[in-house]
């Protein structure tokens, strides 16, 4: 009964919208078609660049292994680590045969998997297709009442671009190496292959140094920030193989000369001047001979956010030794102004050249940036490379989290990192949106376009896999492509004076609403990129409407929230008072009635600043639960039979604020429409 609702629920709402989008021309290219993400009998994240299907899933109880060569180590590992997990045997009594073949025409990081009854079979060119072949393999397996199964099919795969990474900042915020572990663990299951390490920065520096042991000594650390925490080359040696035998390339950063508050309270010096540059040779010098180029072919030297009165000789004295190492060298764009055989990392968009360089793309995908819902579709609709000319290598997923943390995995709880890195693993394997609008930087694509259908398709793939792989792990994702919302914009003193019953009056006159979809929606954006009233000002208020349909009376637990902080930084509106829901005065009524805000621990509390970046006080305070919609208890909002009126109040009170509302129904199929396009029966 459910299902047949939802089918007839989405088909109306379709039909309803259908004259809202007639004109609607916009230039959106992509690999796949929704109909056949929505056909495939198994969600595969990445998902293949070819794949044919077969009718059915056998059974996959025990397997032999047979090969052309010799199998590398941590392929058999990889294959006995896979069965383990789903109680598979290898046994050379077994009947059914994995077989892997050497083909040198397949692709280098490519592969080629067939699965038949009997036989699997692998053909690769290396290691590296085959450890991806098996991360398919995995997801092909499922376990049904006990016994393990398997989908027939056959799947010719490549990655579209060679760089598929993902940063971390443990600079700021020391991670242990059994964390970074985990993380990349995640990172091989989904074909992610380059971990950009992000090891000093203003806090800490977190590199061993034999010449200057000082750079490591807790006294010369940020008191708050592990200070004395580091890796020692030892360690470093041990992560870089343990990555690369998952087919991860580990990038370290050394950041110079800026980001380097620890260097100088160590040194004396400040990295840009003569003494400086001096200790920096020795430094990377030291580095390179404890860690070969065998191990770190690649070094990023960072360079931005810096202005400095000898750019071109400092930038290219750094280059020199790392060249001088055999290392190729990656710095940030905008940064100093290096030769164009240094590789440009990208971090905002009007720094762009036409140039010869490499390039890797990383802007607006900063982890700790983004609210979980509007993030995930941005991340998903922004094209690799943003119509780069350069030679764009791909795309690394970035984390800052600059705030102070109280516990070292607080920074997963606190931002969407595993929706947002297996969105990312989509995007940088398959490069399947190649053109859209720029409006999905900070909107979910509307009901009845290419696009939401699109979106919809991919987001039963993230749901999946949260249900299948992260049932125990932070994963700040739930359905929301269909749900909509009516949303209208007044003038501040009108929105006082209005009752609540002629504002949905108001709702009623079709040339006054717009419509959105999602869970979260951005009037404005803090960042100016966009949102449903990108020119709307300090003074006025957005109102949403929408309705839930509930066969009977009851309570669904609900994710809201106002303005999303930016975890990278404590400049938002604080908390609200108590009582209240919002720190600018944000307002929830469900059927007219006023949803109860939850006990603030901390009401009223504000950051120092409500603009530009944060106090550095402010930023040694760690979040709380309290302040992110999804870290605190999701609130229990009352349903009575048939629809239920949504209202919310969302005014604008300063122009650095995010401006938005959350509303996030956490149970599954409940939909929220403000057509109300069936009658529930």
């Amino acid at each position: 009964m459910k299902k047949l609702f939802l089918t007839l629920f989405a088909s109306l709402l379709t039909f309803s919208l259908s004259t809202e989008l007639k004109g609607q021309n916009i230039n959106f290219e992509t690999n796949y078609s929704a109909e056949e993400l929505h056909a495939a009998p198994v969600k595969l994240i990445p998902y293949p660049q070819e794949v044919v299907w077969g009718l059915e899933m056998v059974n996959f109880l025990s397997f032999k292994v047979t090969s052309e060569n010799t199998l590398n180590k941590n392929i058999t590992s990889e294959l006995e680590r896979i069965c383990s997990e789903y109680g598979i045997e290898n046994s050379k009594h077994s009947k059914v045969t994995i077989k892997f073949i050497s083909d040198e025409e397949v692709p280098l990081e490519g592969y080629e998997l067939n699965v038949e009854k009997n036989k699997i079979t692998i053909k690769t060119s290396g290691d590296a297709g085959a450890f991806y072949a098996l991360q398919t393999l995995r997801q092909l397996i499922s376990n049904d009442k006990g016994k393990s199964r398997i989908q027939l099919c056959n799947i010719k795969d490549q990655p579209a671009f060679p760089i598929r990474g993902y940063m971390v900042d443990v600079g700021r915020n020391f991670q242990s190496i059994e964390l970074l572990k985990t993380q990349l663990d995640v990172m091989a299951s989904y074909k992610l292959n380059t971990f950009h390490w992000h090891l000093t920065d203003r806090p800490a520096w977190r590199i061993e140094s034999k010449a200057y042991p000082e750079l490591t000594g807790a006294e010369n650390h940020r008191p708050t920030r592990d200070p004395g925490a580091f890796y020692t080359y030892e360690e470093i040696r041990a992560l870089i193989l343990y990555a690369k035998d998952k087919h991860i390339q580990v990038i370290p950063e050394i950041d110079m000369p800026g980001h380097s508050d620890s260097f100088v309270t160590a040194t004396g010096h400040k990295m840009e001047s003569p003494e400086g540059m001096k200790i920096l040779e020795k430094v990377l010098n030291e580095f390179f001979d404890e860690v070969p180029k065998e191990l770190c072919p690649v070094i990023h030297i960072g360079s931005d956010e810096v202005r400095i009165e000898n750019p071109e000789v400092f930038i290219t004295k750094m280059v020199a030794i790392c060249e001088a190492n055999e290392r190729e060298v990656i710095i940030w764009n905008p940064g100093l102004p290096a030769n164009d055989n240094v590789i440009r990392q990208t971090w905002k968009p009007d720094h762009i050249e036409e140039k010869t360089y490499k390039e890797i793309d990383s802007w607006n995908n900063y982890i700790n940036n983004g609210d979980p819902f509007v993030h995930i579709s941005k991340l998903f609709f922004k094209p690799i490379g943003k119509g780069s000319t350069n030679k764009v290598q791909g795309g690394i997923l970035c984390m800052w989290h600059d705030v102070n943390l109280d516990k070292e995995d607080d920074f997963i709880r606190f931002n969407p990192l595993y929706p947002s890195m297996l969105t990312y693993a989509w995007k940088t394997w398959t490069h399947d949106v190649k053109t859209a609008s720029k409006e999905y930087l900070t909107k979910i694509p509307l009901s009845g376009t290419s696009e939401h259908a699109y979106f919809q398709a991919f987001e039963k793939y993230l749901i999946q896999h949260k249900e299948k792989y992260f049932a125990n792990k932070p994963f700040q994702y739930v359905e929301q492509s269909q749900n909509q919302w009516k949303l209208m914009k007044f003038a501040d003193s009108l929105a006082i004076e209005m009752t609540r019953n002629s504002i949905r009056e108001k709702f009623d006159q079709k040339d006054r609403y717009k419509l959105a979809n999602g869970n979260t929606i951005y009037v404005k954006d803090r960042f100016k990129l966009g949102g449903y009233y990108p020119d709307a000002q300090p003074g006025e208020t957005c109102f949403a409407l929408s309705y839930i349909y509930a066969e009977e009376e009851k309570e669904i637990s609900v994710w809201v929230g106002f303005e999303t902080p930016f975890r990278a930084n404590r400049v938002y509106g604080g908390m609200p008072d108590q009582g209240a829901w919002d720190a600018h005065g944000g307002d929830v009524w469900i059927n007219g009635e006023n949803l109860p805000a939850p006990e603030w621990k901390n009401p009223g509390w504000k950051p120092s600043k409500t603009s530009g970046w944060g106090n550095a006080d402010d930023q040694e305070i760690t979040w709380k639960d309290e302040e992110l919609y999804w870290t605190r208890e999701p609130v229990m909002v009352p349903l009575k039979k048939g629809w239920n009126e949504i209202l919310i109040k969302v005014p604008g009170t300063n122009a650095y604020q995010n401006w938005m509302f959350t509303f996030a129904p956490l149970e599954e199929n409940i939909v929220v429409n403000p057509f109300k396009a069936i009658n529930g029966k």
